[in-house]
Protein backbone atom coordinates (compact mmCIF):
# COMPACT_ATOMS: atom_id res chain seq x y z
CA UNK A 1 0.00 0.00 0.00
CA UNK A 2 1.34 3.43 -1.00
CA UNK A 3 1.45 5.67 2.10
CA UNK A 4 3.55 8.42 0.55
CA UNK A 5 1.65 11.71 0.46
CA UNK A 6 1.12 12.81 -3.15
CA UNK A 7 2.14 16.38 -3.98
CA UNK A 8 0.31 18.82 -6.24
CA UNK A 9 2.01 21.48 -8.39
CA UNK A 10 -0.19 24.39 -9.47
CA UNK A 11 0.99 25.49 -12.92
CA UNK A 12 -0.11 28.81 -14.45
CA UNK A 13 0.83 31.29 -17.16
CA UNK A 14 -0.03 34.94 -16.45
CA UNK A 15 0.26 38.47 -17.73
CA UNK A 16 -1.09 41.55 -15.92
CA UNK A 17 -3.45 39.64 -13.64
CA UNK A 18 -3.16 41.66 -10.41
CA UNK A 19 -6.95 42.00 -10.19
CA UNK A 20 -7.72 38.28 -10.07
CA UNK A 21 -4.55 36.48 -9.01
CA UNK A 22 -4.81 36.95 -5.20
CA UNK A 23 -8.24 35.25 -5.00
CA UNK A 24 -7.07 32.46 -7.30
CA UNK A 25 -3.98 31.64 -5.25
CA UNK A 26 -5.87 32.02 -1.98
CA UNK A 27 -8.35 29.36 -3.12
CA UNK A 28 -5.61 26.68 -3.43
CA UNK A 29 -2.87 27.69 -1.00
CA UNK A 30 -3.88 25.19 1.69
CA UNK A 31 -3.49 22.06 -0.45
CA UNK A 32 -1.02 22.69 -3.30
CA UNK A 33 2.62 21.97 -2.51
CA UNK A 34 4.18 24.34 -5.00
CA UNK A 35 3.06 27.16 -7.27
CA UNK A 36 4.74 27.52 -10.66
CA UNK A 37 4.05 30.85 -12.39
CA UNK A 38 5.28 31.57 -15.91
CA UNK A 39 4.95 35.30 -16.57
CA UNK A 40 4.87 36.46 -20.20
CA UNK A 41 5.48 40.17 -19.63
CA UNK A 42 3.42 41.62 -16.76
CA UNK A 43 3.73 45.34 -16.14
CA UNK A 44 1.52 45.47 -13.05
CA UNK A 45 1.86 43.87 -9.56
CA UNK A 46 1.26 40.30 -10.79
CA UNK A 47 4.78 39.00 -10.08
CA UNK A 48 4.89 40.65 -6.65
CA UNK A 49 1.56 39.03 -5.72
CA UNK A 50 2.71 35.62 -6.95
CA UNK A 51 5.91 35.79 -4.87
CA UNK A 52 3.89 36.79 -1.81
CA UNK A 53 2.21 33.37 -2.07
CA UNK A 54 5.55 31.62 -2.35
CA UNK A 55 5.35 31.02 -6.08
CA UNK A 56 8.35 30.13 -8.20
CA UNK A 57 8.20 32.73 -10.96
CA UNK A 58 9.80 32.26 -14.38
CA UNK A 59 9.90 34.96 -17.07
CA UNK A 60 9.61 34.18 -20.78
CA UNK A 61 8.80 36.31 -23.85
CA UNK A 62 5.38 35.86 -25.44
CA UNK A 63 5.67 34.03 -28.79
CA UNK A 64 2.00 33.68 -29.85
CA UNK A 65 1.96 30.09 -28.59
CA UNK A 66 -0.01 29.11 -25.48
CA UNK A 67 1.23 25.51 -25.46
CA UNK A 68 4.85 26.62 -25.50
CA UNK A 69 4.31 28.86 -22.47
CA UNK A 70 2.30 26.25 -20.56
CA UNK A 71 4.84 23.53 -21.23
CA UNK A 72 7.54 25.69 -19.63
CA UNK A 73 5.48 25.63 -16.42
CA UNK A 74 5.15 21.82 -16.63
CA UNK A 75 8.90 21.43 -17.06
CA UNK A 76 9.48 23.36 -13.81
CA UNK A 77 6.96 21.35 -11.75
CA UNK A 78 8.26 18.79 -9.23
CA UNK A 79 4.96 17.49 -7.79
CA UNK A 80 3.31 14.14 -8.48
CA UNK A 81 0.26 15.84 -9.98
CA UNK A 82 -0.32 18.98 -12.07
CA UNK A 83 -3.22 21.31 -11.25
CA UNK A 84 -4.00 23.82 -14.00
CA UNK A 85 -5.86 27.09 -13.30
CA UNK A 86 -6.16 30.47 -15.00
CA UNK A 87 -5.75 33.63 -12.95
CA UNK A 88 -9.45 34.60 -13.10
CA UNK A 89 -10.53 31.21 -11.71
CA UNK A 90 -11.01 29.99 -8.16
CA UNK A 91 -11.12 26.45 -6.79
CA UNK A 92 -14.31 25.51 -4.92
CA UNK A 93 -13.38 25.22 -1.24
CA UNK A 94 -15.98 22.52 -0.54
CA UNK A 95 -14.16 20.25 -3.01
CA UNK A 96 -10.76 20.32 -1.31
CA UNK A 97 -11.23 16.86 0.23
CA UNK A 98 -12.22 15.43 -3.16
CA UNK A 99 -9.05 16.56 -4.93
CA UNK A 100 -6.86 15.29 -2.09
CA UNK A 101 -8.60 11.93 -2.31
CA UNK A 102 -8.00 11.79 -6.08
CA UNK A 103 -4.29 12.47 -5.91
CA UNK A 104 -3.84 9.97 -3.08
CA UNK A 105 -5.90 7.04 -4.35
CA UNK A 106 -7.25 7.89 -7.82
CA UNK A 107 -6.50 5.44 -10.62
CA UNK A 108 -7.02 7.68 -13.68
CA UNK A 109 -4.23 9.53 -15.48
CA UNK A 110 -6.22 12.77 -15.51
CA UNK A 111 -9.43 14.27 -14.17
CA UNK A 112 -11.93 16.67 -15.69
CA UNK A 113 -13.37 19.34 -13.38
CA UNK A 114 -16.56 21.34 -13.92
CA UNK A 115 -15.69 24.94 -14.85
CA UNK A 116 -18.55 27.27 -13.96
CA UNK A 117 -18.30 30.26 -16.24
CA UNK A 118 -20.32 33.23 -14.98
CA UNK A 119 -21.30 34.69 -18.33
CA UNK A 120 -23.77 37.44 -17.47
CA UNK A 121 -23.52 39.26 -14.17
CA UNK A 122 -27.02 40.78 -14.37
CA UNK A 123 -28.91 37.52 -14.94
CA UNK A 124 -26.69 35.08 -13.10
CA UNK A 125 -26.48 33.08 -16.33
CA UNK A 126 -23.79 30.40 -16.16
CA UNK A 127 -22.22 27.99 -18.59
CA UNK A 128 -20.68 24.81 -17.19
CA UNK A 129 -18.13 22.91 -19.20
CA UNK A 130 -15.82 19.98 -18.35
CA UNK A 131 -12.13 20.71 -18.54
CA UNK A 132 -9.07 18.56 -17.85
CA UNK A 133 -7.43 20.32 -14.89
CA UNK A 134 -5.61 17.62 -12.93
CA UNK A 135 -3.22 15.01 -14.31
CA UNK A 136 -0.17 13.01 -13.35
CA UNK A 137 3.11 14.81 -13.81
CA UNK A 138 4.83 12.83 -16.57
CA UNK A 139 7.30 14.23 -19.13
CA UNK A 140 5.36 12.75 -22.05
CA UNK A 141 2.20 14.70 -21.11
CA UNK A 142 2.51 18.07 -22.80
CA UNK A 143 0.18 20.71 -24.23
CA UNK A 144 -0.38 20.91 -27.99
CA UNK A 145 -1.81 23.71 -30.13
CA UNK A 146 -0.76 27.34 -30.16
CA UNK A 147 -4.35 28.46 -29.45
CA UNK A 148 -6.94 26.80 -27.16
CA UNK A 149 -4.18 24.44 -26.15
CA UNK A 150 -5.00 20.91 -24.98
CA UNK A 151 -3.24 18.38 -22.74
CA UNK A 152 -5.83 15.60 -23.22
CA UNK A 153 -4.60 14.65 -26.70
CA UNK A 154 -1.12 13.98 -25.33
CA UNK A 155 -2.41 11.85 -22.45
CA UNK A 156 -4.73 9.81 -24.69
CA UNK A 157 -1.91 9.31 -27.20
CA UNK A 158 0.24 7.69 -24.51
CA UNK A 159 -2.61 5.80 -22.80
CA UNK A 160 -6.28 5.52 -23.84
CA UNK A 161 -9.37 7.72 -23.74
CA UNK A 162 -10.53 5.68 -20.73
CA UNK A 163 -7.59 6.99 -18.74
CA UNK A 164 -9.42 10.30 -18.23
CA UNK A 165 -12.27 10.54 -15.73
CA UNK A 166 -14.95 13.18 -15.12
CA UNK A 167 -15.56 14.50 -11.59
CA UNK A 168 -18.02 16.96 -10.00
CA UNK A 169 -15.14 19.08 -8.63
CA UNK A 170 -15.83 22.74 -9.38
CA UNK A 171 -13.80 25.70 -10.59
CA UNK A 172 -15.40 29.14 -10.69
CA UNK A 173 -14.48 31.43 -13.59
CA UNK A 174 -15.18 35.07 -12.74
CA UNK A 175 -13.42 36.97 -15.51
CA UNK A 176 -16.38 37.63 -17.82
CA UNK A 177 -16.68 41.39 -17.35
CA UNK A 178 -12.94 41.83 -17.74
CA UNK A 179 -12.96 39.49 -20.74
CA UNK A 180 -15.58 41.63 -22.47
CA UNK A 181 -13.34 44.68 -22.18
CA UNK A 182 -10.37 42.76 -23.57
CA UNK A 183 -12.36 40.78 -26.13
CA UNK A 184 -11.52 42.80 -29.24
CA UNK A 185 -7.79 42.80 -28.55
CA UNK A 186 -7.82 39.11 -27.60
CA UNK A 187 -9.77 38.13 -30.70
CA UNK A 188 -7.40 40.02 -33.01
CA UNK A 189 -4.48 38.17 -31.38
CA UNK A 190 -6.31 34.83 -31.56
CA UNK A 191 -7.24 35.23 -35.25
CA UNK A 192 -3.58 35.70 -36.11
CA UNK A 193 -2.59 32.54 -34.19
CA UNK A 194 -5.55 30.48 -35.49
CA UNK A 195 -4.93 31.37 -39.14
CA UNK A 196 -1.27 30.46 -38.74
CA UNK A 197 -2.17 27.09 -37.20
CA UNK A 198 -4.62 26.25 -40.03
CA UNK A 199 -1.96 27.04 -42.64
CA UNK A 200 0.54 24.78 -40.89
CA UNK A 201 -1.97 21.96 -40.17
CA UNK A 202 -4.76 22.12 -42.81
CA UNK A 203 -5.91 18.58 -42.01
CA UNK A 204 -6.40 19.21 -38.29
CA UNK A 205 -10.09 19.69 -37.50
CA UNK A 206 -9.43 21.29 -34.10
CA UNK A 207 -7.50 24.17 -35.66
CA UNK A 208 -10.32 24.81 -38.14
CA UNK A 209 -12.75 24.79 -35.20
CA UNK A 210 -10.64 27.36 -33.33
CA UNK A 211 -10.48 29.64 -36.37
CA UNK A 212 -14.23 29.31 -36.93
CA UNK A 213 -14.87 30.22 -33.30
CA UNK A 214 -12.75 33.37 -33.61
CA UNK A 215 -14.58 34.36 -36.83
CA UNK A 216 -17.86 33.84 -34.97
CA UNK A 217 -16.74 36.25 -32.24
CA UNK A 218 -16.01 38.85 -34.92
CA UNK A 219 -19.47 38.32 -36.52
CA UNK A 220 -17.84 36.95 -39.68
CA UNK A 221 -20.51 34.26 -39.93
CA UNK A 222 -19.95 33.03 -43.48
CA UNK A 223 -16.25 32.46 -42.83
CA UNK A 224 -17.09 30.84 -39.50
CA UNK A 225 -19.44 28.29 -41.10
CA UNK A 226 -16.82 27.44 -43.73
CA UNK A 227 -14.25 26.70 -41.01
CA UNK A 228 -16.77 24.73 -38.93
CA UNK A 229 -17.58 22.56 -41.96
CA UNK A 230 -13.87 21.86 -42.48
CA UNK A 231 -13.51 21.13 -38.77
CA UNK A 232 -16.25 18.48 -38.98
CA UNK A 233 -14.78 16.94 -42.13
CA UNK A 234 -11.37 16.60 -40.47
CA UNK A 235 -12.61 15.50 -37.04
CA UNK A 236 -12.69 12.01 -35.60
CA UNK A 237 -16.29 12.43 -34.43
CA UNK A 238 -17.25 11.94 -30.80
CA UNK A 239 -13.72 10.81 -29.92
CA UNK A 240 -12.67 14.47 -29.80
CA UNK A 241 -13.91 16.52 -26.86
CA UNK A 242 -14.45 19.72 -28.85
CA UNK A 243 -16.90 18.24 -31.37
CA UNK A 244 -19.96 18.84 -29.17
CA UNK A 245 -19.02 22.54 -29.02
CA UNK A 246 -18.52 22.51 -32.78
CA UNK A 247 -22.20 21.65 -33.34
CA UNK A 248 -23.27 24.37 -30.92
CA UNK A 249 -21.10 27.11 -32.43
CA UNK A 250 -21.83 26.04 -36.03
CA UNK A 251 -25.57 26.23 -35.30
CA UNK A 252 -25.27 29.66 -33.66
CA UNK A 253 -23.64 31.01 -36.83
CA UNK A 254 -26.42 29.53 -38.99
CA UNK A 255 -29.11 31.00 -36.71
CA UNK A 256 -27.70 34.50 -37.06
CA UNK A 257 -27.75 33.99 -40.84
CA UNK A 258 -31.37 32.76 -40.45
CA UNK A 259 -30.58 29.48 -42.20
CA UNK A 260 -33.04 27.54 -40.07
CA UNK A 261 -33.61 24.41 -42.25
CA UNK A 262 -29.85 24.01 -42.63
CA UNK A 263 -29.40 24.42 -38.88
CA UNK A 264 -32.07 21.77 -38.17
CA UNK A 265 -30.32 19.34 -40.50
CA UNK A 266 -27.02 19.95 -38.69
CA UNK A 267 -28.64 19.62 -35.26
CA UNK A 268 -30.28 16.31 -36.15
CA UNK A 269 -26.77 14.97 -36.71
CA UNK A 270 -25.47 16.58 -33.52
CA UNK A 271 -28.32 15.31 -31.33
CA UNK A 272 -27.84 11.81 -32.71
CA UNK A 273 -24.21 11.93 -31.55
CA UNK A 274 -24.87 13.79 -28.28
CA UNK A 275 -28.47 12.95 -27.26
CA UNK A 276 -28.11 14.29 -23.71
CA UNK A 277 -26.63 17.67 -24.74
CA UNK A 278 -29.63 19.88 -23.91
CA UNK A 279 -28.16 22.97 -25.59
CA UNK A 280 -28.50 21.34 -29.03
CA UNK A 281 -32.13 20.42 -28.38
CA UNK A 282 -32.77 24.01 -27.28
CA UNK A 283 -31.24 25.40 -30.47
CA UNK A 284 -33.36 23.05 -32.57
CA UNK A 285 -36.44 24.32 -30.74
CA UNK A 286 -35.40 27.90 -31.51
CA UNK A 287 -35.23 27.02 -35.22
CA UNK A 288 -38.79 25.69 -35.20
CA UNK A 289 -39.98 28.74 -33.23
CA UNK A 290 -38.43 31.10 -35.78
CA UNK A 291 -40.11 29.10 -38.58
CA UNK A 292 -43.47 29.62 -36.85
CA UNK A 293 -43.83 25.92 -35.99
CA UNK A 294 -44.70 26.55 -32.35
CA UNK A 295 -46.03 23.10 -31.50
CA UNK A 296 -42.76 21.42 -32.53
CA UNK A 297 -40.81 24.14 -30.70
CA UNK A 298 -42.81 23.59 -27.50
CA UNK A 299 -42.21 19.84 -27.58
CA UNK A 300 -38.47 20.39 -27.89
CA UNK A 301 -38.34 23.01 -25.12
CA UNK A 302 -40.15 20.46 -22.92
CA UNK A 303 -37.43 17.95 -23.79
CA UNK A 304 -34.81 20.44 -22.57
CA UNK A 305 -36.54 20.58 -19.18
CA UNK A 306 -36.66 16.79 -19.04
CA UNK A 307 -32.97 16.49 -19.94
CA UNK A 308 -32.06 18.96 -17.21
CA UNK A 309 -28.55 19.96 -16.25
CA UNK A 310 -26.22 17.04 -15.53
CA UNK A 311 -24.25 17.29 -12.25
CA UNK A 312 -21.12 16.35 -14.23
CA UNK A 313 -21.84 17.59 -17.76
CA UNK A 314 -19.75 16.20 -20.59
CA UNK A 315 -20.36 19.26 -22.74
CA UNK A 316 -20.10 23.08 -22.46
CA UNK A 317 -23.67 23.40 -21.20
CA UNK A 318 -25.54 26.61 -20.43
CA UNK A 319 -27.62 25.55 -17.43
CA UNK A 320 -30.27 28.15 -18.22
CA UNK A 321 -31.17 26.39 -21.49
CA UNK A 322 -32.49 23.39 -19.57
CA UNK A 323 -33.92 25.54 -16.82
CA UNK A 324 -35.25 29.12 -16.76
CA UNK A 325 -34.68 29.88 -20.44
CA UNK A 326 -36.42 26.67 -21.48
CA UNK A 327 -39.41 27.66 -19.32
CA UNK A 328 -39.35 31.17 -20.82
CA UNK A 329 -39.16 29.93 -24.42
CA UNK A 330 -41.89 27.39 -23.69
CA UNK A 331 -44.10 30.20 -22.37
CA UNK A 332 -43.49 32.23 -25.54
CA UNK A 333 -44.42 29.19 -27.64
CA UNK A 334 -47.65 28.61 -25.70
CA UNK A 335 -48.42 32.31 -25.98
CA UNK A 336 -48.14 32.08 -29.76
CA UNK A 337 -50.62 29.18 -29.66
CA UNK A 338 -52.95 31.21 -27.37
CA UNK A 339 -52.58 28.61 -24.61
CA UNK A 340 -52.59 31.30 -21.94
CA UNK A 341 -52.70 29.16 -18.78
CA UNK A 342 -49.64 27.17 -19.84
CA UNK A 343 -47.80 30.33 -20.88
CA UNK A 344 -48.51 31.90 -17.48
CA UNK A 345 -47.26 28.79 -15.67
CA UNK A 346 -43.95 28.69 -17.51
CA UNK A 347 -43.27 32.43 -17.19
CA UNK A 348 -43.75 31.98 -13.45
CA UNK A 349 -41.44 28.97 -13.39
CA UNK A 350 -38.78 30.86 -15.34
CA UNK A 351 -38.69 33.55 -12.66
CA UNK A 352 -38.77 31.06 -9.77
CA UNK A 353 -35.84 29.15 -11.29
CA UNK A 354 -33.75 32.31 -11.45
CA UNK A 355 -34.99 35.48 -9.78
CA UNK A 356 -32.47 37.52 -11.76
CA UNK A 357 -34.24 36.47 -14.95
CA UNK A 358 -36.82 39.25 -14.74
CA UNK A 359 -37.80 39.45 -18.43
CA UNK A 360 -40.28 36.64 -17.71
CA UNK A 361 -42.20 38.95 -15.35
CA UNK A 362 -42.45 41.68 -18.01
CA UNK A 363 -44.04 39.11 -20.33
CA UNK A 364 -46.18 37.59 -17.58
CA UNK A 365 -48.12 40.67 -16.48
CA UNK A 366 -50.09 41.31 -19.72
CA UNK A 367 -51.05 37.60 -19.81
CA UNK A 368 -52.32 37.81 -16.23
CA UNK A 369 -54.38 40.82 -17.31
CA UNK A 370 -55.94 38.68 -20.06
CA UNK A 371 -56.91 35.99 -17.53
CA UNK A 372 -58.07 38.22 -14.69
CA UNK A 373 -58.75 41.86 -13.86
CA UNK A 374 -55.82 44.27 -13.83
CA UNK A 375 -56.05 44.52 -10.04
CA UNK A 376 -55.93 40.73 -9.68
CA UNK A 377 -52.98 40.60 -12.06
CA UNK A 378 -51.07 43.15 -9.95
CA UNK A 379 -51.81 41.20 -6.78
CA UNK A 380 -50.59 37.93 -8.35
CA UNK A 381 -47.36 39.55 -9.51
CA UNK A 382 -46.77 40.96 -6.03
CA UNK A 383 -47.38 37.52 -4.51
CA UNK A 384 -44.92 35.92 -6.95
CA UNK A 385 -42.12 38.41 -6.29
CA UNK A 386 -42.82 39.02 -2.57
CA UNK A 387 -40.67 42.16 -2.56
CA UNK A 388 -38.43 42.96 0.39
CA UNK A 389 -35.32 44.36 -1.36
CA UNK A 390 -35.05 47.67 -3.17
CA UNK A 391 -34.29 45.88 -6.46
CA UNK A 392 -37.58 43.98 -6.20
CA UNK A 393 -39.63 47.11 -5.49
CA UNK A 394 -38.03 48.88 -8.46
CA UNK A 395 -38.58 45.81 -10.64
CA UNK A 396 -42.34 45.77 -9.92
CA UNK A 397 -42.54 49.54 -10.38
CA UNK A 398 -40.89 49.36 -13.81
CA UNK A 399 -43.15 46.49 -14.93
CA UNK A 400 -46.24 48.43 -13.95
CA UNK A 401 -44.88 51.55 -15.67
CA UNK A 402 -44.34 49.54 -18.86
CA UNK A 403 -48.00 48.49 -18.82
CA UNK A 404 -49.38 51.96 -17.91
CA UNK A 405 -50.25 51.16 -14.27
CA UNK A 406 -48.79 54.42 -13.01
CA UNK A 407 -50.43 54.60 -9.54
CA UNK A 408 -49.18 51.06 -8.77
CA UNK A 409 -45.73 51.92 -10.11
CA UNK A 410 -45.58 55.02 -7.95
CA UNK A 411 -46.55 52.97 -4.89
CA UNK A 412 -43.56 50.65 -5.40
CA UNK A 413 -41.19 53.55 -6.08
CA UNK A 414 -42.25 55.05 -2.75
CA UNK A 415 -41.64 51.68 -1.06
CA UNK A 416 -38.20 51.61 -2.65
CA UNK A 417 -37.48 55.15 -1.45
CA UNK A 418 -38.38 54.06 2.08
CA UNK A 419 -35.64 51.42 1.88
CA UNK A 420 -33.08 53.72 0.20
CA UNK A 421 -34.06 57.41 0.57
CA UNK A 422 -31.35 58.92 -1.65
CA UNK A 423 -31.47 56.57 -4.63
CA UNK A 424 -31.18 58.70 -7.79
CA UNK A 425 -32.74 56.03 -9.99
CA UNK A 426 -35.92 56.18 -7.90
CA UNK A 427 -36.16 59.96 -8.27
CA UNK A 428 -35.84 59.75 -12.04
CA UNK A 429 -38.34 56.95 -12.63
CA UNK A 430 -40.81 58.31 -10.07
CA UNK A 431 -40.63 61.57 -12.02
CA UNK A 432 -41.33 59.76 -15.30
CA UNK A 433 -44.20 57.93 -13.63
CA UNK A 434 -45.77 61.17 -12.37
CA UNK A 435 -45.28 62.74 -15.80
CA UNK A 436 -47.13 59.85 -17.47
CA UNK A 437 -49.96 60.24 -14.97
CA UNK A 438 -50.25 63.88 -15.97
CA UNK A 439 -49.24 64.99 -12.46
CA UNK A 440 -46.68 67.53 -13.65
CA UNK A 441 -46.16 69.25 -10.29
CA UNK A 442 -45.20 65.95 -8.68
CA UNK A 443 -42.94 65.13 -11.66
CA UNK A 444 -41.14 68.45 -11.11
CA UNK A 445 -40.67 67.53 -7.44
CA UNK A 446 -38.95 64.25 -8.35
CA UNK A 447 -36.83 65.59 -11.23
CA UNK A 448 -35.52 68.48 -9.12
CA UNK A 449 -34.18 66.01 -6.55
CA UNK A 450 -31.69 64.62 -9.06
CA UNK A 451 -28.03 65.49 -8.52
CA UNK A 452 -26.06 66.94 -11.42
CA UNK A 453 -23.81 63.90 -11.22
CA UNK A 454 -26.75 61.58 -11.89
CA UNK A 455 -26.56 59.86 -15.33
CA UNK A 456 -30.22 60.86 -15.89
CA UNK A 457 -29.78 64.52 -14.95
CA UNK A 458 -29.57 65.97 -18.47
CA UNK A 459 -32.61 64.18 -19.86
CA UNK A 460 -34.50 65.07 -16.67
CA UNK A 461 -33.95 68.75 -17.53
CA UNK A 462 -35.79 68.17 -20.82
CA UNK A 463 -38.67 66.55 -18.95
CA UNK A 464 -38.68 69.46 -16.49
CA UNK A 465 -39.07 71.87 -19.41
CA UNK A 466 -41.93 69.73 -20.73
CA UNK A 467 -43.64 69.83 -17.30
CA UNK A 468 -43.24 73.60 -16.91
CA UNK A 469 -44.73 74.25 -20.33
CA UNK A 470 -47.57 71.79 -19.65
CA UNK A 471 -48.37 73.70 -16.42
CA UNK A 472 -48.09 77.02 -18.33
CA UNK A 473 -45.20 78.10 -16.08
CA UNK A 474 -43.43 79.96 -18.87
CA UNK A 475 -41.07 81.87 -16.61
CA UNK A 476 -39.74 78.67 -15.03
CA UNK A 477 -39.44 77.08 -18.47
CA UNK A 478 -37.47 80.03 -19.90
CA UNK A 479 -35.26 80.16 -16.81
CA UNK A 480 -34.46 76.47 -17.27
CA UNK A 481 -33.69 76.99 -20.95
CA UNK A 482 -31.37 79.89 -20.17
CA UNK A 483 -29.00 77.48 -18.42
CA UNK A 484 -28.93 75.00 -21.30
CA UNK A 485 -26.98 75.42 -24.51
CA UNK A 486 -29.63 75.34 -27.23
CA UNK A 487 -27.63 73.56 -29.90
CA UNK A 488 -28.90 71.13 -32.52
CA UNK A 489 -28.43 68.04 -30.31
CA UNK A 490 -30.49 69.69 -27.54
CA UNK A 491 -33.31 70.56 -29.94
CA UNK A 492 -33.32 67.01 -31.30
CA UNK A 493 -33.49 65.60 -27.77
CA UNK A 494 -36.32 67.96 -26.85
CA UNK A 495 -38.25 66.95 -29.97
CA UNK A 496 -37.81 63.31 -29.01
CA UNK A 497 -39.27 63.99 -25.55
CA UNK A 498 -42.47 65.37 -27.09
CA UNK A 499 -42.69 62.62 -29.70
CA UNK A 500 -42.09 59.92 -27.09
CA UNK A 501 -44.90 61.27 -24.92
CA UNK A 502 -47.22 61.24 -27.95
CA UNK A 503 -46.22 57.68 -28.81
CA UNK A 504 -46.77 56.49 -25.25
CA UNK A 505 -50.24 58.02 -25.16
CA UNK A 506 -51.12 56.14 -28.35
CA UNK A 507 -49.63 52.92 -26.99
CA UNK A 508 -51.61 53.24 -23.79
CA UNK A 509 -54.77 53.89 -25.78
CA UNK A 510 -54.20 50.76 -27.86
CA UNK A 511 -53.55 48.71 -24.72
CA UNK A 512 -56.93 49.62 -23.24
CA UNK A 513 -58.80 49.89 -26.55
CA UNK A 514 -57.22 47.41 -29.01
CA UNK A 515 -60.21 47.68 -31.38
CA UNK A 516 -60.25 51.49 -31.46
CA UNK A 517 -61.28 53.11 -34.75
CA UNK A 518 -59.57 56.37 -33.74
CA UNK A 519 -56.11 55.10 -32.76
CA UNK A 520 -54.19 52.79 -35.06
CA UNK A 521 -50.78 51.06 -34.96
CA UNK A 522 -50.02 52.96 -38.19
CA UNK A 523 -50.11 56.27 -36.30
CA UNK A 524 -47.71 54.88 -33.73
CA UNK A 525 -45.38 53.64 -36.48
CA UNK A 526 -45.38 57.09 -38.11
CA UNK A 527 -44.40 58.78 -34.84
CA UNK A 528 -41.62 56.25 -34.29
CA UNK A 529 -40.32 56.98 -37.79
CA UNK A 530 -40.22 60.71 -37.04
CA UNK A 531 -38.46 59.96 -33.74
CA UNK A 532 -35.77 58.02 -35.61
CA UNK A 533 -35.15 61.11 -37.75
CA UNK A 534 -34.89 63.31 -34.67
Amino acid sequence: MNTKKAKISLCMIVKDEERYLPACLESVRTFVHEIIIVDTGSKDRTVKIAKKYGAKVFHIPWEDDFSKARNVSLEKATGDWILHLDADEQFEQEDKAKILSLVQSGTAEGYLFQVINYNFESTGDVCVFPSLRLWRNKPEYRFTGALHEQISLSIIEHTTADSLSSTPIRIHHYGYAEAVMKEKRKTERNIKIAESEVKKHPGNGFYHYNLGTEYLRLNRYQEATQQFQLAWEHSRGVQEVWVASLFKNYTNALLVMRKFPEAIHLLNKGIQLFPDFADLTYLKAVCYFELGQYHQAANLFQQCLMLGASPTPQYPSNKALSNEKAHYALALSYGKMNRIDEAVHHFQQAYLCNRNFTESLHQLFPLLCKKDSVEQAKAKLHELVQPTRIEEYILLAKIFMTWYQYPAAKHYFLEAERVEPNNQQIFYFAGICSLREGNYAQAVYWFKRLDKASPNYDVAQLFLYYCYTAMDQQEAAFHLLSGIEKNESFLRALAKVYLEEAALLLQEGLFYHPDSSIISPKQLHQIREVMSLA
